[in-house]
């Protein structure tokens, strides 16, 4: 008698006693050991019976591969990998009694010799015979190792519903998670990403991720749900560590319920990562997966700990935490993060679930507990209303939110900053001065007009003197020159009227002519619109050309250097294609200008010559 393919070391002895007669514990003490022995792999044993039965070393090793051999209190070795002992020891025996009753077959008249109980079939995550393509079903349920082990007496307690073919699991479709575990337990190569993981974690995750994928509620101890799980949780896995993290953030993001979708699904799945399977290292990796998920959809504090490891700092808050380390209300913080750009107006989830990243907008909600009232910044900073409003309205000072029901928009240390700013730039008020010439800067504004960021920016860059009169009165304290104003306001005035624009030089340069001749002939003959102004810094007489002219020229003209640009051929060779065509150089009123020719006359050499 020789083992039958995936049996397990006590089916095997159990058959062995069959065929002498005796029980399975009987025929273990013949054989020199307690039947406890051979269920814990006892070499001594173990050898016994290989001998008895005259076993190759390669029928043993192969069948205590699929048994699972003890390696410490609690684990086994089980097809060259170690598992826990909840992956295989359970008491409920399963197995398909089509599979028993073809054993049967072979030997009608004593069919407990050939009845052979697979290893495979211990695993929770089989749950399905590929060969008959049915559901496994409990056979026995037994508390007692060498009661639940003894497949010769449980057999013979159910035999009779087994050859009638009153137990047979129900007929069902073969799923990609039942090819891929069947070829892992064969030893063959696993293309996906699980290869270099457990097979018996690698399986049980699956199962434990697929229960919280399905529809409808199901006992988890229904073996059809263990299937369909198995199924729908490798649909997902099978596809790597992003598709499994992807899936759960989709899920939360999503959902408008109050109660978290991802804990709701997978809580069993999170419990038993943080529980009985905390100490399991081949499911470290998943571990880590499911937490990199956690952390993008639960507003978890510094120093919690998630699914073993404690958190180091915040990655989120939701509403309902930002409100509360902020000290606000949640209704008036949403709009502000709305604002901010860190939820979206249309975001589904309550407060309790709507998370943001916390470290972008720490510094929002550091500012929070100390935003004031337009009152009380113009008393901090020493303005006016007035005087407040406009620099808002220039940019110097933003209040921290546009809402229109927020009272309080300012931050007092963007006013402090801007004073200490002045303060660094005023000059010492002990020099002599006009006093008739110097005004606070608001009504610097309202008498040249010149912008209030202009006046700023001016005093910023020491173009603008400033100086502070009146300490105690903080912004309105400080005074610019009139006649200093409305000066540097000509310049301004001056430098924006040329604004878009280039000079002759940088325009020549954009084109690819650079001799001033050439340019100034182009400018008389019309072809370059041009102005002729002085500059306001350097006081020189100067040609301006706008930016529009640059393109309008372009599309008139070709030159090496345009060619260069848009053909992608060197200076070099579109010089030599221009002039060895048979088109003639663009010479206005006779003039020549060089390498200059028309786009439309030139164009199709150019075309021709780069295809």
């Amino acid at each position: 008698m020789r083992p039958v393919p995936r049996e397990t070391l006590p089916s095997f002895l159990s058959r062995l006693a069959a065929s002498r007669g005796v029980d399975t514990p009987e025929f273990a003490h013949d054989l020199g050991g307690a039947f406890k022995r051979f269920l814990r792999g006892d070499p001594e044993v173990v050898n016994s019976l290989a001998n008895w039965a005259g076993l190759r070393d390669r029928d043993v090793k192969e069948m205590l591969s699929w048994t699972g051999m003890p390696i410490g209190k609690v684990r086994l070795q089980f097809r060259g990998e170690p598992v826990g002992s909840r992956a295989l020891l359970n008491p409920v025996v399963e197995g398909c009694p089509t599979c028993l009753r073809e054993d049967a077959q072979g030997n009608l008249s004593e069919p407990l010799t050939r009845m052979a109980l697979r290893g495979d079939w211990q695993m929770r995550e089989v749950s399905v015979c590929r060969r008959h393509r049915k559901l496994l079903v409990p056979l026995w349920t037994e508390t007692r190792p060498v009661q639940r082990f003894d497949a010769q007496g449980q057999l013979s307690r159910i035999l009779d519903r087994i050859m009638a073919g009153d137990m047979d699991g129900d007929s069902v479709e073969l799923s990609r998670f039942d090819d891929w575990l069947d070829d892992r337990l064969s030893s063959t190569t696993d293309p996906t990403w699980l290869a270099a993981q457990a097979t018996a974690a690698s399986a049980s995750f699956c199962r434990l991720f697929g229960q919280g994928l399905l529809p409808h509620a199901g006992s988890d101890a229904s073996i059809r749900h263990r299937h369909e799980a198995a199924a729908a949780g490798f649909s997902i896995v099978e596809h790597g560590p992003e598709a499994i993290v992807a899936h759960l953030v989709a899920s939360s993001t999503g959902a408008a319920t109050v109660s978290d979708p991802v804990r709701q699904a997978h809580g069993k799945l999170i419990f038993a990562l943080e529980s009985h399977l905390l100490d399991e290292p081949s499911f470290d990796v998943f571990r880590d997966i499911l937490r990199e998920a956690v952390l993008e959809i639960w507003p978890v504090a510094a120093g919690e700990k998630v699914l073993g490891a404690v958190l180091n700092g915040r990655r989120l808050h939701s509403v309902s935490s930002a409100a509360a380390e902020a000290g606000i209300d949640p209704v008036r913080l949403r709009p502000m993060l709305i604002e901010a750009g860190a939820l979206t107006a249309d975001d589904p989830r309550p407060d309790s679930r709507a998370v943001f990243d916390a470290k972008g907008y720490a510094q929002l909600l550091a500012n929070i507990p100390s935003l004031v009232t337009t009152k009380a910044m113009c008393a901090l900073l020493g303005t006016t209303r007035v005087e407040l409003d406009a620099l808002k309205k220039a940019g110097v000072l933003s209040p921290r939110t546009a809402l229109a029901g927020a009272r309080r928009k300012w931050l007092p240390d963007d006013g402090l900053s801007l004073l200490e700013e002045l303060r660094k730039c005023a000059v010492d008020v002990s020099t002599p001065v006009d006093a008739r010439d110097w005004i606070a800067i608001q009504s610097a504004q309202a008498r040249s007009g010149v912008r209030v960021a202009d006046i700023i920016n001016g005093i910023r860059s020491g173009d603008i003197e400033v100086r502070h009169v009146q300490p105690s009165a903080g912004y309105h304290g400080y005074q610019v020159s009139a006649a200093a104003i409305s000066s540097y306001g000509d310049r301004i005035q001056a430098r924006e009227s040329l604004s878009g624009e280039l000079s002759l030089a940088e325009f020549g340069r954009s084109v690819g002519i650079r001799e001033m001749e050439r340019l100034m002939a182009l400018i008389e003959a019309g072809e370059i619109p041009a102005r002729h102004v002085i500059h306001p810094t350097t006081r020189r007489p100067q040609w301006r050309v706008t930016k529009s002219a640059v393109e309008t020229f372009r599309r008139r003209f070709l030159t090496p250097s345009i060619v260069q640009n848009e053909f992608a051929l060197s200076i070099n060779a579109a010089r030599a294609i221009l002039r060895a065509g048979s088109i003639a150089p663009y010479e206005p009123k006779g003039r020549k200008l060089g390498d200059l020719y028309l786009r439309d006359d030139a164009l199709p050499l150019i075309s021709r010559a780069s295809s």
